[in-house]
């Protein structure tokens, strides 16, 4: 069996993208890989062109959050961009054309702290919000022009919500928290979502991200002490 050869070392491909003001705090490329969000202290999200890696241009930046911008997310359609932060608010924005994002006008209500992390369900009509106020958030999105809330926050956590995902099937959302556990919910109907089990435990850290396989029978979590964990749904 012959060796399997040594990656090539990363290569920076062209200049740093700038315009941003301050901290980036997430960036996130488009599903078809041509867009790249980033979302700044400057209470900005910026769009980027991707198509040529090596001359890659702005395209804007959609503006008018309060207060930095923490977190951001692409419906699976590539049509709508999510993005909350200290704000308390999301804001919703029709990037069909990412020369010429449009905002909706109706931003996303009812976290009384800063928002870290959202996600879309696969079908994208659901999204998902984790915040400091310790809880997980439901929104219909179905009609971006007419989002929604859906239901009562998801609660139980002593510590911010850091990240949420959606397994592949959209029947499952975990949420990672501060107080050192993960959790998970059925929400195969959103408006009755109901926890499955007692809270993933084991962390002597805060659990700050998670992540499920493709498959849905894998969540990975990572925390403060240093150790991805795997576990098996």
């Amino acid at each position: 069996v012959g060796e399997i050869p040594e990656p090539d070392p990363p290569v920076v491909p062209g200049a740093p993208l700038t315009g941003h003001r301050g901290t980036i705090y997430l960036i996130a490329y488009s599903p078809d890989g041509r867009t790249l969000a980033s979302a700044g202290e400057d209470h900005t999200v910026r769009l980027w062109d991707m198509r040529d890696r090596r001359r890659p241009a702005p395209l804007g930046a959609l503006t008018g959050a309060d207060a930095a911008v923490r977190s951001v997310a692409w419906s699976p359609d590539g049509r709508l961009l999510a993005a909350g932060g200290a704000a308390t608010e999301i804001r919703l924005w029709n990037v069909t054309d990412p020369r010429r994002p449009e905002r909706y006008g109706t931003a996303l209500s009812g976290h009384t702290g800063l928002v870290h992390s959202v996600a879309f369900s696969p079908d994208g009509t659901v999204l998902a919000s984790g915040s400091s106020d310790d809880t997980v958030r439901l929104w219909n999105v179905a009609d971006p022009r007419r989002p929604s809330g859906i239901g009562s926050p998801l609660t139980g956590h002593t510590g911010p919500i850091w990240s949420v995902a959606f397994n592949s099937a959209g029947t499952m959302l975990a949420a990672a928290s501060a107080d050192s556990t993960a959790s998970l919910w059925d929400v195969t109907a959103p408006g009755y979502p109901s926890q499955i089990g007692e809270p993933l435990a084991g962390s002597s850290g805060e659990m700050y991200a998670l992540g499920f396989s493709p498959d849905g029978r894998t969540l990975a979590t990572g925390s403060g002490d240093s150790k991805v964990r795997l576990w098996s749904i």
